[in-house]
Order: C-alpha cells, then sequence, then structure tokens
C-alpha cells in the first residue's frame, strides 16, 4: 500500500493543482502503467491485463480521493481491500492456470467498467476544478 502516498498523496494533488481531475487521472494512470510494465515485461509477475486494470482502476482510486476531501487512507484502505478481493480470487482458481489469465482479463474490464462509471456518471467533478483539499497550490 506504499503506492497510495505517492500516487494520491504526492501526485495527484500536484497534477490537479493547474488541471481539471479527468486530465490529472488520465495523465497519472499513464504513469502508472508506465511504472507498472516492468512487472509485465521484465519480471512476468503481472500479464497485459495488469496494465489495463492499473490504468483503469487509477480513476476509481483518483474518484475516491477527491470524494474524501483527499483522504489517502481512504484510498490506502480500498487499495487493500481490492488487493485482498484478489488474493482470495486467485486462490480459488489455484492450480487452473487458463483460469486466472481469464479471471486477469475479467477483473480489468470490471476495472474499466467502473472507470467509465465513475467518469460518466460524475462527469460535472471530473471537469471542474478538483476539490480544494485534493489539491496543491500552483
Amino acid at each position: 500500500m506504499a503506492e497510495e502516498p505517492g500516487w494520491r498523496g504526492f501526485a495527484l494533488p500536484h497534477l490537479q493543482a493547474g488541471r481539471s481531475p479527468l486530465l490529472a487521472t488520465l495523465i497519472l494512470a499513464l504513469i502508472i502503467v508506465v511504472w507498472h510494465s516492468p512487472l509485465v515485461f521484465v519480471t512476468h509477475q503481472l500479464g497485459p491485463s495488469g496494465l489495463l486494470g492499473a490504468f483503469a482502476s487509477t480513476f476509481w482510486f483518483a474518484w475516491l480521493f477527491n470524494h474524501t476531501g483527499g483522504s489517502v487512507f481512504l484510498t490506502i484502505v480500498s487499495h487493500a481491500a481490492e488487493g485482498t478481493f484478489v488474493q482470495v480470487a486467485v486462490a480459488g482458481f489455484a492450480g487452473a492456470v487458463a483460469g486466472v489469465a481469464q479471471l486477469a482479463w475479467i477483473y480489468a474490464v470490471m476495472w474499466l467498467v467502473a472507470a467509465i462509471g465513475v467518469v460518466v456518471l460524475d462527469w460535472k467533478a471530473w471537469h471542474g476544478p478538483a476539490p480544494t483539499e485534493a489539491t496543491t497550490p500552483p
């Protein structure tokens, strides 16, 4: 959970200082994909679906951060709950390699649907200025 203080506690407020939450989150999502890409291409700890999941989940965590007044604690709790769910779900597919790969893609698509949902259903919040508590002055 060490990612959250860096991504949401430091990077997102600075990115939102001069940008809309949507643009700031898009930039952060691309940075996070680059950050996680060695896990796909070097260590093979993630499949390509992991990059899609990392990209899409960034929108949920940014939305949560902005709607809780910039609470890094709540993004840590949410990220921990998400990680726990993944571990339990993957454990249920132990031994079924094809099942785990399929589950990873389903999981990534679910994050993509969630990302599209929070953007579409809260369109105004994504295009207006970020809450003052969730930004760092330029």
